[in-house]
């Protein structure tokens, strides 16, 4: 071996360990820094065109990743943030609806037929009467209370749509930023590990949103779909809107208005969903039993006979809403709120509680309207007004405890798999300062290497002169 090649190979060597050793320092600064993938360096010998050996190189700096991994941690935290969102939004529901609870409809509800019963025993007592008006104006306010809430509920989830596409835009455009970057790096090269870091904390974070799936082509880009629409790769980013199409939200391309993304999973599932299916469940059901509810209460007291005035009892007036002038209830619910009759406003004498004309001693009609209570209806599937409340009441638990439940079991699962990925990907110091001693201890060997070959040198020129 010439003493220029012993000069060559371990200038090689010094130069190798020296990039070695700051991939390993790299990652030891780094060790706290959970977006952080370990790099590994992969050294190799050098030949020469004989095939000789002329020393060691860096073969290449790997970014230690399971990308399958990464996949199933995006696909179970687009999970967790659906019912993480889910939950939280019914359980405003819930408090708005505040059962059970003195507040609760089901309290006003039963304490309205309450006093039609107390009135029916008496049907000539004024404070009675007036403590049905009284019960009843707590049933319609507590419905407006309802179903405002859930109309104010929908006001903030249309909001926070607004506001999360929003995010995902910017979220969009900052990955085609770092795709960008990344596709230059690798056909110039140079290593880009940490900017593929980045890049793989953003899809994480992007995939707490809405669902979406991954494809890391040749370059090293992100091919990234957002519920079937491509969102974002090197060349180029999609921006969304949202839209209210028939009262369904529908979250499309700002450029390609028919180009709507399926969603499916993430805090928008979330949002979407209870906006477009869920709250109008909740909010039909209410609207029905408040429509049954007035109806039959307005059939039987229409039937029924006020107290006698003026010599005479007057029938056929309804107990919510007044009469048109084709005889029917108009005004009954308005905007939410139960409308009672003005007439019974203005004289309780006006309740009809009698089932025979002229006879203020009869309660007939306040009795069957109290009964009203136990009765099933076919317009409430054959349920009565508070086994109705209750299957609707029933069903938002149902959907909270599966909500809970989601979080509960998706919370555990990311966590496994978040702890195997860190276990994979993440740095151990205890391997990288074994890496700094065999890496430093290597560069000192091929500095001794260069002292022998001067020396070597040395004795050659002192045997010339």
């Amino acid at each position: 071996m010439g003493i220029g090649r012993l000069f060559d190979i371990s200038v090689r060597s010094m130069a190798a360990y020296q990039q070695a050793l700051d991939v390993t320092s790299n990652n030891i600064s780094n060790a706290g820094n959970p977006a952080y993938s370990r790099q590994k360096v992969l050294l190799a010998s050098e030949t020469a065109e004989n095939g000789r050996g002329v020393g060691i190189k860096i073969q290449d700096v790997l970014r230690i990743k399971n990308d399958l991994l990464g996949i199933q941690i995006i696909k179970y935290q687009s999970t967790l943030s659906n019912a993480d969102k889910r939950s939280a939004v019914l359980k405003q529901v819930e408090t708005i609806i505040s059962e059970p609870s003195s507040n609760g409809l089901s309290n006003y509800i039963t304490d309205f037929f309450n006093s039609w019963d107390q009135l029916s025993t008496n049907p000539n007592s004024i404070p009675l009467r007036l403590n049905v008006i009284q019960k009843a104006q707590g049933v319609g306010d507590r419905f407006k209370q309802i179903l405002a809430g859930l109309s104010d509920v929908q006001t903030t989830l249309l909001n926070n749509a607004t506001t999360t596409v929003e995010q995902i835009n910017n979220d969009l455009k900052e990955l085609y930023g770092y795709n960008s970057n990344i596709y230059e790096s690798v056909m110039r090269g140079i290593n880009a590990s940490e900017l593929k870091d980045k890049r793989d904390e953003l899809i994480a974070k992007l995939s707490e949103k809405v669902n979406l799936s991954v494809h890391i082509n040749k370059s090293g880009a992100a091919i990234v779909n957002i519920g079937g629409v491509q969102a974002a790769d090197q060349y180029g980013y999609n921006q969304f809107e949202m839209k209210i199409v028939n009262g369904k939200m529908q979250m499309a391309s700002k450029d390609d208005s028919q180009s709507t993304a399926v969603i499916n999973s993430g805090e928008l599932f979330a949002i979407t969903d209870l906006y477009s299916n869920k709250i109008p469940q909740y909010k039909s059901s209410f609207e029905n039993l408040q429509s049954v509810f007035v109806s039959k209460i307005n059939e039987l007291h229409r039937s029924g006979n006020t107290l006698v005035q003026s010599g005479a009892s007057k029938t056929n007036i309804p107990f919510f809403g007044e009469l048109d002038i084709n005889g029917g209830v108009s005004n009954a619910i308005s905007d939410g709120q139960l409308r009672i009759n003005s007439s019974i406003l203005n004289d309780p004498r006006n309740i009809a509680a009698s089932e025979i004309a002229d006879n203020d001693g009869n309660g007939s009609i306040a009795n069957k309207l109290a009964r009203l209570f136990d009765t099933n209806f076919t317009e409430l599937n054959g349920q009565s007004f508070m086994d109705f409340y209750s299957s609707t009441l029933n069903a938002l638990g149902m959907e909270k405890v599966s909500s809970d439940n989601s979080i509960e079991s998706s919370g555990v699962i990311l966590q496994q798999l978040k702890n195997e990925n860190s276990s994979y990907s993440s740095v151990s110091l205890d391997e990288e300062m074994t890496n700094v001693l065999k890496y430093q201890r290597s560069y000192d060997a091929a500095a001794k290497m260069i002292k022998v070959a001067d020396e070597m040198m040395q004795t050659i020129l002192d045997m010339v002169r």
